[in-house]
């Protein structure tokens, strides 16, 4: 028996950790509101529910939980509770003017969790799945030193069964490597970063990017890519020049796939506007400049310190119409997480989803043009409320398009994205709000398109030569041993808390596979 088992069995028996929590979960990036009763009775229900399956099952309860039939579960509890009126989670703030939807609106297409096989096979897939919002930490670095306010956010994100004993250990970049391509179903992965204002307050500065590319590409097929990488820059700290300067170090790389600003980010609480000319034009010009025709940005979820209004999404959208020859993605497709996204309503489109479409209208840009949104967060907020999330992601696939919505998780602040995947496989758009609202159907080609296809063709990555020369790699054998593990119960938690996978024994592991990389 491993010194983890051990450990685990030694714990109190605790309440177990859900694959998806009803409610606000927050990304650190954002406060949550605490938990309502509407969430409190939605995670009781789900738990009475897994203990009868489990049981008629002979299964026990956390390992239930721990399978395709314990994400279906929640997923059968969430659909019950949409029918049923009863959100799973109250916006913070009402928005003014918003409606709600009586009738059928988002829903989880799943079989009852009694039935373990029937589960594993509607929830599983074979998509092309391109994750372009991810994270991990280094943490040795000097960041949690220079940055603590951001130390501390991370700190609140490492999961539950760490046994590490610097728990920023459970974050960094062999948990990364487990939770995104053994624990889940991800098959390339954009590696960003959080809000900093240079190298030394960056949980992974741009040469430690570096290192995760090359231990990702240490175990795939020579010539394909696992990980691509951002570059994060903060043109509002310290001297405009030095941070061009440090565009043009990185681009020389030829590894940056896309630059990242957080515009709400700023010394004194300040942050700026991309379409600045004194602050964000010289960022956009030298991006185009060094060939990197893509800009991304981190629009809604406020943090704390973020200034409000440099948080929405307009800088960005007036941009496209100046540089037809980019690309610029709105992150979290500007939700917010103190809004409840109903229909699109023009009146009171000052936050969340509906403030994007609105600055689509304002400044004419069509679906599918050189806007895109993504869904980092988004996605995990607003699934425990099926009829906001069909909400969210039927106007952003109307107004931003079925060909510039991507797939994002926001790994692995949340453990492996697994359940989310899970989740968006099962997930429907009722006729009725495609009728009422002009919201597309979900069907498996608009799914393959969101998960993967969109960004594929973002970033330049060719589908199908890839797939196939990652087809035998040592992380996809890793993931097929990986899965037949958890079958046979060697690994208990393969999304929360990440089973025995320290990062001595994931060293381990990939020692074994004789990975031309040492860290």
């Amino acid at each position: 028996m491993s010194a983890w088992r051990r450990r685990l069995e030694q714990l109190p028996d605790r309440r177990p950790e859900l694959p998806l929590r009803p409610g606000p979960v927050s990304n650190g990036e954002f406060l949550p509101p605490p938990p309502t009763a509407a969430d409190r009775r939605v995670a009781d229900a789900v738990l009475e529910r897994v203990e009868v399956a489990a049981r008629r099952n002979g299964i026990e309860r956390r390992r239930f939980l721990q399978s395709s039939a314990g994400v279906a579960a929640s997923l059968v509890v969430f659909n019950a509770c949409s029918r049923d009126g009863a959100p799973t989670s109250a916006p913070t703030t009402a928005r003014p003017g918003s409606t709600t939807t009586t009738g059928p609106g988002g829903t989880f297409v799943t079989p009852e969790p009694e039935d373990v096989a029937a589960c594993e096979e509607a929830l599983a897939g074979d998509e092309f799945i391109f994750d372009v919002h991810t994270h991990h930490v280094v943490p040795d670095g000097p960041w949690r030193e220079n940055a603590r306010r951001i130390a501390s956010m991370v700190a609140g994100l490492v999961p539950e069964g760490c046994t590490e004993t610097d728990p920023y250990r459970c974050l960094d970049r062999t948990a990364y490597l487990h939770d995104m391509f053994l624990a889940s179903d991800t098959t390339i992965a954009l590696l960003s970063d959080v809000p900093n204002s240079g190298p030394l307050d960056a949980p992974v500065p741009w040469e430690e990017k570096r290192e995760t590319r090359r231990l990702a590409a240490a175990l795939s097929t020579p010539g394909a890519d696992r990980v691509l990488l951002h570059d994060v820059i903060a043109p509002n700290f310290g001297d405009l020049s030095m941070r061009l300067g440090e565009m043009e170090r990185t681009a020389g790389t030829l590894e940056v796939a896309a630059f990242k600003v957080y515009t709400a980010w700023g010394p004194d609480g300040r942050g700026f506007a991309l379409d600045d000319p004194a602050v964000g034009i010289p960022v956009v010009e030298k991006a185009r400049e060094l060939g990197v025709r893509i800009m991304c940005g981190h629009k809604g979820l406020p943090l704390l310190e973020f200034d409000r209004a440099n948080n929405g999404p307009r800088d960005f959208v007036a941009l496209s119409r100046r540089y037809p020859d980019m690309d610029f993605v709105i992150y979290h497709g500007a939700y917010e997480i103190q809004t409840t996204e109903g229909p699109y309503d023009p009146a009171a489109a000052r936050l969340g989803v509906d403030s994007l479409v609105r600055a689509l209208e304002e400044h004419g840009v069509g679906p599918n043009e050189n806007v895109w949104a993504e869904l980092g967060t988004t996605w995990r907020e607003t699934l425990s409320n099926p009829d906001e999330a069909a909400h969210t992601v039927g106007k952003l696939l109307r107004h931003v398009g079925e060909d510039r919505v991507l797939w994002g998780t926001d790994g692995v602040w949340y453990g492996s994205p697994q359940p989310q995947i899970m989740a968006f496989r099962a997930f429907q758009i009722s006729p009725e709000l495609q009728e009422r609202f002009g919201y597309p159907a979900l069907t498996d080609e608009l799914k393959a398109k969101v998960f993967g296809g969109n960004a594929a063709a973002l970033f330049g990555v060719d589908v199908e030569a890839t797939r196939c020369a990652l087809d035998r790699d040592s992380l996809t054998v890793a993931r097929a041993e990986h899965a037949s593990l958890v079958t046979e119960g060697a690994i208990p938690t393969p999304w929360q808390a990440r089973g025995p996978l320290t990062r001595r024994e994931v060293f381990a592991w990939l020692s074994s596979m004789r990975a031309p990389w040492t860290p």
